[in-house]
């Protein structure tokens, strides 16, 4: 099942959420080497960061050569701001999309009136997806929550609408629920009835089972901490085969950390991923104590995959 956004046409219904310090350009590149992901979200991006030419702003948006779209996240509470980052996008990197970020629930975000806190002012959404539409001929999505500390989605929704976007993708939770509870897709069929374009669900999808299954009452689903704990996911949702083994995609990650980071930052970006990768495995509590009292990357990476190895043939 493709899906049309903007004058993009997407191959795979399933896509990578943004998520902070994992879906850097290391989990991107990986994902888009195995295969079966409809686009990628990058990291989320500060709009004011990229108008002040913050070096980690701009190293956040490191680029490749890749077969997937690759979307970039921008969140701001301004207008003028998230506008003169969408023209950024545009004319000097060579990502594929904008999402905008009207969901994160990060305190530290909120408090700058971006993020979720955009949900409680829906006027203020209206101006700066109009001020990023008016910037950019990029395909546009937003990512929103079901609301703040009520469910106010359908106003949003119709703001949304009125304002033109490409594409919406819908977590299905409040910003009050955090990830505290399971994710109510009972609003998804009510949604997209009222939305003309594309609409993509995300929350509580870890397999592909899942995954399919939303897939009857939505366009496309984002999947966000079960791509990490399971990097073949998008493989699996999409049906490709052969599938390649657990071990020849951690020793590919952990030569990309080498490819794209300083030396002094490989052990850390080993122990970001590890939490999630070895969540459902054998011996999971053993592999991450070793990895994370680790103070040298090659014996993190030897222990790793020992480990996955020896699981494998299990």
């Amino acid at each position: 099942m493709a899906l049309k956004i903007g004058n993009l046409d997407i191959k795979y219904p399933a896509v990578l959420s943004p998520m902070a310090a994992l879906t850097d350009i290391v989990y991107r590149r990986l994902l888009d080497e195995i295969g079966g992901v409809g686009f990628m979200v990058s990291e989320m991006i500060s709009a004011e960061g990229i108008r002040r030419g913050n070096r980690k702003t701009v190293e956040m948006m490191r680029s490749f050569d890749f077969k997937s779209p690759q979307f970039l996240q921008l969140f701001g509470p301004e207008p003028d701001a998230m506008a003169d980052a969408a023209r950024f996008v545009e004319n000097e990197t060579s990502f594929s999309g904008i999402d905008i970020n009207m969901g994160c629930p990060a305190t530290k975000v909120v408090k700058r009136d971006a993020g979720s806190a955009l949900l409680k002012n829906p006027g203020q959404i209206a101006r700066i997806v109009r001020a990023v539409r008016n910037n950019t001929s990029l395909p546009l999505t937003v990512k929103i929550r079901l609301g703040f500390t009520k469910v106010n989605v359908l106003e949003v929704v119709d703001v949304l609408e009125s304002e033109g976007i490409d594409a919406l993708t819908i977590h299905f939770r409040l910003r009050a629920e955090r990830y505290d509870v399971p994710a109510n897709w009972g609003y998804a069929a009510e949604i997209k009835n009222r939305f003309s374009s594309p609409l993509i669900g995300n929350g509580d999808i870890f397999s592909a089972a899942q995954a399919l299954e939303k897939l009857d009452v939505v366009d496309g689903v984002m999947v966000g901490r079960g791509a990490i704990e399971d990097p073949l996911i998008f493989h699996k949702i999409a049906g490709i085969s052969p599938v390649p083994g657990m071990t020849e995609i951690i020793k590919r990650l952990m030569e990309l950390i080498v490819e794209y980071y300083p030396e002094k930052f490989w052990l850390l970006r080993l122990k970001a991923y590890t939490r999630f990768i070895v969540a459902k495995r054998p011996n999971a509590k053993k592999i991450r104590q070793k990895i994370y009292t680790a103070t040298d990357f090659s014996d993190a990476r030897n222990y790793f995959l020992q480990l996955l190895s020896e699981n494998e043939h299990c």
